[in-house]
C-alpha cells in the first residue's frame, strides 16, 4: 500500500510505471486511464528484426568490406562534362534521373550526392564516379628532437 504520485490517492496498491522519461508510483486506476501499462512491441518491429537477422552478410554495415571504391575527387566535373556532352540542361538531366534540379545543381557544385543518386548519375550519363581506392598514405615520425607523435597528431594526419 502506498500513495499514487499521479492522483494523490493514499493507501492504494501502487506500482512503478514509466511516464515519458520518468518513473513514478501509480495506482491501477491511473495506470489504466493514462495507458501506462507495459508496452507491447510495435507492429512490424519483429518482422524487421527477422529480416535483418536472416541475411548474414549485410554489406552496408560491414566496415571491412566498405571502402573498396570511393567517390572520384573530380566527380562534379565528370557530371557536368557528361551532361554537356549530351547537350542536356540541368533540368533535362534531372527529368532523366527522376530527381530534382537542386540535386543536380548541388552535385555539380561539389556537394556529395547520396549513393543512390551516384548510381543514377552513372547509369544515366554512362560515366564512372566511383573509382578504386588508392594505396594508403604512409607517414613516418621524425626521430629528431621533436616531442614525438601524439594521438592527436595521428588523428589529424588521417583526415
Amino acid at each position: 500500500m502506498g500513495e499514487c504520485e499521479l492522483c494523490g490517492a493514499v493507501k492504494v496498491s501502487v506500482r512503478q510505471v514509466r511516464t515519458g522519461k520518468t518513473e513514478v508510483l501509480a495506482c491501477s486506476r491511473c495506470t489504466e486511464k493514462l495507458n501506462l501499462g507495459p508496452k507491447g512491441e510495435a507492429p512490424g518491429l519483429q518482422q524487421a528484426r527477422n529480416r535483418a537477422g536472416s541475411s548474414p552478410s549485410r554489406k552496408k554495415n560491414d566496415l571491412m568490406s566498405r571502402g573498396q571504391k570511393e567517390l572520384a575527387p573530380d566527380f562534379q566535373k565528370r557530371i557536368a562534362r557528361a551532361r554537356n556532352g549530351r547537350n542536356w540542361t540541368q533540368s533535362q538531366l534531372a527529368k532523366e534521373m527522376a530527381e530534382t534540379i537542386n540535386v543536380i545543381k548541388g552535385a555539380e557544385s561539389g556537394k556529395r550526392p547520396t549513393d543512390a543518386v551516384i548510381r543514377k548519375f552513372e547509369s544515366t550519363l554512362g560515366i564512372e564516379l566511383m573509382i578504386e581506392r588508392g594505396p594508403e598514405e604512409t607517414r613516418f615520425v621524425n626521430g629528431g628532437n621533436s616531442r614525438g607523435m601524439t594521438f592527436g597528431d595521428y588523428f589529424n594526419n588521417m583526415g
